[in-house]
């Protein structure tokens, strides 16, 4: 379909099917209209020069964000400059400042539904922008995993990046006062949309990009040394199909192998071979599903080697066999680092291994040779003291540098290891001035390296395990939710921790990252120095059931047979219940493979039509059936939760409940409030087949549970497996259409 463009009034306007652009030029301001209501009105342009003091803040991964800024110039005309076959160039003025300042925006509809922005300003400011009018009401999802209390963005002022902050009940006054203590902002991603029936993706990869959701403008802004503001802007008719249409052009998302979304079991330090066999067996007295153990950091003689610390794993080979042969994966850590001196990282307790750290890494002067690390800006290898350690990034623009540190990871995997915990590689850890092999500097590629580290790793697994190996990884910008598994980095053990996650985790989904995890229980610890509390482990592991991958993991002892027996039984029992539910997150993740459609499915994807979907922080959608609503306080044994539109069965009691507003929902400790859409098959394992573990089975020769909760009202429901077994009821009789062992039943 071609871009219709005339000048009526005044008034340049470019269309496209629904859409309409007015481009006023004097005074400069944009209007984008579909089928004539229009959805950004009086779009503007500014910049300003300035200085940037970003600290980052080591012991946390925090960093405080600093900016002065001068006075804004904003363009207050236009003239068309080049006509284009989808679009125009204009000549900008800008006024305010003492020079003129000149620049140029080009506008484009390449395609149905789309608007893209691309605004370039002469004369080097700190920092370009484009706002436009905020509408009473208006609400904003996305922006990846904002920990924050809420995930309806408006009224919000926030630097990718640099947006998280613990102000927990823990919280020094001191700190608290200044905004909390920095926390890594590790999953960020530059989308976000508007229920106002508009998306907007920013294509950039810098430092320092904001976004304002004020009062009266909407403000997307960049430092300009990123190269050109670039705003793509999306008006399909629902989120989910701006959603669907944002992740086919940066990536859907994969469906991973059976055992990535199991029960996966990890330390903060193994010192010893025996500690992670200990795991290994405490899970098998105790009865507990295990399909995973990673080996976090240390396992390796230094970081990052890749090669197994003999003195910690005196049979690395032996062990990954035994797990091996009992259907438990290992998965090892990494970080995209090499280190001069690891003696500051997380070392075994033992004299040989402590000794082998202080040494530079054993593949550290090869790498150099070789030109394998990212630059400084004296062209020598950059060199910095990271959280791990002194040492030097590897550089994956580098066709060379990507090969050389992929084939040592698959020395690691060859040794039976599928699967890779990539830990790191976030943009903050960039200065603006570092060089990667490419040309770029990090002020313009910084947040690419997590996208490159992760595709890199994801080789390695598929050249060794071909679609077996899962990644895991905790970096994120636009794109990263193609690339396995992504987990919500580290967590205080309080319960306003997990508040913010399960917020996280819904404002990540809202962006598209559809596999997703988090360390249960918490990974810092109750006030950073305890374990996390009993009551907190037993609500943790709730929302680890109902999350697409459960993955314990912990600075503290928090193996659930230390705990007394309820605990332990509670524990065990919704380990299990996320075991049988795997065929049926399996499901939910094909469809996100589709559609872009997520696993956890905040409720302004599957209602657009029910207002309170882009406010819901404390509940979510899991797959197409359930309705989760997590227990979020301490002592609390009932909650109100916000029920979905449309009949629903409490999946404990079985009693029906109408949707539409909100019910109070019974939370005795032992059960997480859980409802299923009345007229909904979900598919589960058998309890007897996965008790300890999914292990090495087919899929297509497991064993099936199909139940069928209350009565379609068209007489007909139906479900489609990820291996593509079709499950249907159609008036009273079950039908499967391949051979499958398959219990049926009816609630």
């Amino acid at each position: 379909m071609p871009v219709h463009s005339a000048t009526v009034a005044g008034t340049l306007v470019l269309s496209r099917g629904s859409v309409r652009v007015e481009i006023g030029l004097r005074p400069f301001a944009i209007d984008v209209r579909r089928d004539g209501r229009r959805l950004i009105r009086r779009f503007g342009l500014w910049c300003a020069d300035g200085e940037a003091a970003d600290q980052f803040i080591q012991f946390t991964e925090g960093v405080v964000a600093s900016e002065r800024l001068g006075i804004p110039e904003r363009v207050a005309s236009a003239s068309p400059a080049e006509p284009l076959a989808d679009g125009i160039d204009l000549a900008l003025r800008f006024a305010g400042g003492p020079n003129g300042r000149r620049g140029r925006l080009r506008v484009t509809l390449p395609v149905e539904e789309t608007v893209v922005f691309e605004l370039e300003v002469d004369g080097a400011p700190l920092r370009h922008a484009a706002g436009w009018d905020a509408r009473a009401e208006e609400h904003f999802a996305g922006l990846g995993a904002r920990h924050a209390v809420r995930v309806d963005h408006a009224g919000r002022r926030l630097q990718l990046g640099a947006d998280r902050a613990y102000t927990g009940p823990d919280c020094p006054a001191d700190m608290l006062a200044i905004g909390g203590v920095p926390q890594g902002d590790y999953a960020p991603a530059p989308w976000f949309q508007s229920s106002r029936g508009y998306a907007v993706h920013v294509d950039g990869h810098g430092n320092g990009m904001r976004v304002h959701f004020g009062e009266d403008r909407t403000t997307v802004s960049a430092r300009a040394r990123a190269g050109p503001l670039k705003l793509t802007v999306l008006t399909d008719p629902s989120p989910a199909a701006r959603l669907r249409r944002h992740l086919r052009a940066s990536g859907l998302p994969p469906v991973l192998p059976e055992w990535g979304y199991g029960f996966w079991k990890s330390r903060d330090v193994y010192g010893h071979q025996t500690e992670v066999e200990d795991d290994f067996d405490g899970c098998a007295d105790n009865a507990i599903a295990l399909d995973a153990l990673v080996l976090d950091s240390p396992w390796e003689t230094q970081y990052n080697t890749w090669i197994p610390n003999p003195h910690q794993f005196p049979d690395f080979a032996g062990m990954v066999r035994r797990f091996r042969d009992a259907g438990v994966r290992t998965v090892v850590w990494t970080t995209p680092w090499v280190n001069v001196d690891s003696a500051e990282g997380q070392t075994p307790p033992d004299p040989q291994s402590r000794a082998l750290h202080r040494a530079p890494a054993s593949n550290y002067a090869a790498g150099e040779r070789a030109g394998h690390y990212v630059r400084g800006p004296d062209g020598a290898a950059f060199v910095t003291r990271w959280w791990m350690g002194t040492g030097s990034p590897i550089d994956f623009t580098s066709p060379a540098a990507e090969a050389w540190w992929r084939e040592q990871a698959k020395s690691a995997l060859a040794l039976g290891v599928e699967g890779i915990k990539a830990d790191d590689g976030e943009g903050y850890g960039f200065p603006d001035d570092v060089r990667f092999a490419d040309g770029s500097t990090a002020a313009q590629s910084a947040w690419r390296v997590g996208g490159l580290y992760r595709r890199s790793m994801q080789r390695a697994l598929d050249e060794v395990h071909p679609g077996r190996g899962v990644l895991f990884g905790r970096s994120g910008w636009s794109g990263q939710q193609a690339t396995g598994m992504l987990w919500g980095g580290d967590q205080v053990s309080d319960f306003w921790s997990l508040r913010v996650l399960v917020a996280a985790a819904i404002s990540a989904a809202a962006t598209g990252f559809s596999n997703w995890s988090h360390d249960v229980g918490g990974y810092l610890g109750h006030r950073l120095v305890e374990r996390c509390p009993p009551e907190l482990l037993v609500r943790w592991a709730q929302v680890g059931c109902f999350t697409p991958l459960m993955q314990a993991h912990g600075r503290m002892v928090q193996e659930p047979w230390t705990y007394d027996e309820r605990t332990l039984d509670i524990y065990r029992s919704y380990v299990l219940l996320h075991e049988r539910l795997v065929p049926y997150i399996r499901a939910a993740a094909a469809t996100a493979q589709r559609c872009g459609l997520p696993i956890i499915r905040p409720l302004h994807l599957a209602d657009p039509g029910d207002d309170r979907g882009w406010t819901i922080a404390d509940a979510y959608g899991f797959g197409p059936a359930l309705w989760v609503a997590p227990v979020l306080e301490a002592g609390a044994r009932s909650r109100e939760v916000a029920l979905p539109r449309g009949a629903w069965i409490e999946a404990w009691s079985g009693e029906r409940a109408r949707g539409g507003g909100e019910v109070l929902a019974p939370a005795q400790l032992e059960a997480i409030p859980l409802w299923v859409r009345s007229g909904a098959i979900v598919v589960t394992y058998p309890a007897a087949h996965v008790a300890s573990g999914l292990g090495d089975t087919p899929e297509h020769e497991r064993p099936l549970e199909a139940t069928l909760w209350g009565r379609p009202r068209s007489g007909h429901a139906a479900v489609r497996l990820a291996d593509g077994t079709k499950i249907a009821w159609r008036r009273g009789t079950w039908s499967v259409d391949r051979p499958r062992d398959v219990v049926f039943r009816e609630r």
